[in-house]
């Protein structure tokens, strides 16, 4: 039992680090499909291959709106938003299948089939078959203690129950000001639209402002996303094991089906040793993907900023999110990860491709001082700009490079006449 506002505070963010895996890892499988029939598919498999990758990123979006909403829930009891989570590959103590970043394949269906598995659905028969876990360690008084679940809906209903327990003790949970939240339509996520695949990705925000809008959003949540304790036809669980079904049946008729190019798992670009790892060592490899990894620093930061301004004006937040946020999510990071994808993984070529790693080699954390964190912001998207441009001059490097040069070069502009208001 939830007996604390440290220990609300703390299952909240371990729920914001559950969400922003589970969306990492529905991205990296949806950028690794095939996007032609050039690419050795037909174009009746190439149908189906476009609907799964719909799919994908569908749940991708809704897994940013949980996100967000965690991110509004804990600024609404006093906390800071948690955008952080632990680097690929990882062990969790929910699921049997590791936190892994892997192309689209039966067995990469297979765990997302487990991920999305609701409460009334046993684990063998969700591809859940190794021995599940069953405790997380929160805090109570000082030491931590074992608090027991088993899925993602027993990890919500602990933080419902906790709202629910705080609340009939007399604890005023909602003390955040609810200005620091990010409300309305605000986080359009053509980040996962591709080629104007998909459309509806708009993401809506919900504030929290007392502990009946927390339940709402919490129930929001539960009943959307891989916790919902029932599953209709359209839920993910169904939807991902129908994709399972059609993957059997394409590889049944036809044994040579790949949907997916070779992109290499859980790609670093320096090894510490965590089993599963791969290293890239081709040179245009390693450079886009440090771009990459800072490029999505920026971005998180920027994110950090929506959901935890300290004087921005409604009018500065919105400039925020027109001149920096929004492009930068469609006009940056979306179009570096399909170069990174492109291109070889290793030295000497060969068939394997890179990937993203939404890896973290330094905290992301809030920039408290509004004047100063823009500036930094600004630093930060000029060195990003500059590494742009000598990359894509680089031998055999691709030529879209040089466009996601221009794109950023723009961004920055527009980010540095904020800096005047």
């Amino acid at each position: 039992m939830v007996e604390s506002r440290d220990e609300l505070i703390f299952l909240l963010t371990e729920a914001a680090a559950l969400e922003h895996s589970l969306m990492c890892q529905y991205l990296f499988a949806a950028f690794s499909l095939k996007q032609s029939a050039d690419e050795g598919v037909t174009h009746e498999q190439m149908n189906y291959i476009a609907d799964w990758e719909r799919f994908l990123l569908m749940v991708a979006r809704q897994e940013m709106e949980h996100l967000g909403l965690v991110c509004n829930l804990l600024t609404a009891v006093g906390a800071a938003p948690y955008l952080a989570h632990p680097n690929f590959p990882y062990r969790t103590t929910l699921f049997s299948h590791a936190m892994s970043l892997e192309a689209f394949s039966e067995a990469t269906i297979k765990k997302f089939i487990c991920f999305e598995r609701p409460e009334t659905i046993e684990p063998e028969d969700a591809f859940c078959n190794e021995p599940l876990a069953v405790h997380l360690t929160v805090l109570k008084d000082v030491s931590p203690v074992p608090v027991p679940y088993k899925t993602v809906g027993e990890l919500y209903d602990a933080i419902v129950d906790g709202f629910a327990e705080l609340t009939k003790r007399g604890v005023k949970l909602i003390i955040g000001p609810g200005s620091a939240q990010v409300t309305g339509t605000q986080l359009n996520t053509d980040f996962v639209r591709r080629g104007g695949q998909g459309g509806g990705y708009d993401i809506f925000m919900v504030p929290v402002t007392d502990i009946e809008s927390a339940h709402r959003v919490l129930d929001r949540i539960i009943e959307q996303g891989e916790s919902a304790r029932n599953h209709g036809e359209s839920s993910h669980f169904e939807t991902f094991l129908r994709i399972l079904k059609q993957f059997q049946k394409l590889q049944q008729d036809d044994p040579d089906f790949q949907p997916a190019r070779p992109v290499v798992p859980n790609p670093v670009l320096y090894p510490d040793g965590t089993p599963h790892q791969t290293a890239i060592t081709s040179q245009n490899g390693r450079g886009v993907l440090d771009l990459l990894n800072g490029a999505y620093e920026v971005l998180l930061l920027l994110l950090i900023r929506f959901f935890a301004h300290s004087d921005e004006t409604t009018v500065e937040i919105a400039q925020l999110q027109a001149a920096a946020f929004f492009p930068f999510m469609t006009m940056v990071i979306r179009p570096i990860t399909e170069v990174l994808m492109s291109l070889p993984a290793f030295d000497g070529g060969g068939p394997e491709r890179a990937g993203p790693n939404f890896e973290f080699y330094r905290n992301v954390n809030y920039l408290p001082h509004r004047r100063a964190a823009w500036q930094v912001l600004y630093e930060r998207m000029v060195e990003l700009t500059e590494t742009c441009q000598a990359l894509s001059k680089q031998p055999e490097m691709p030529p879209r490079l040089g466009y996601i040069a221009e794109s950023l070069k723009l961004i920055t502009m527009r980010f540095q006449s904020l800096l005047h208001l």
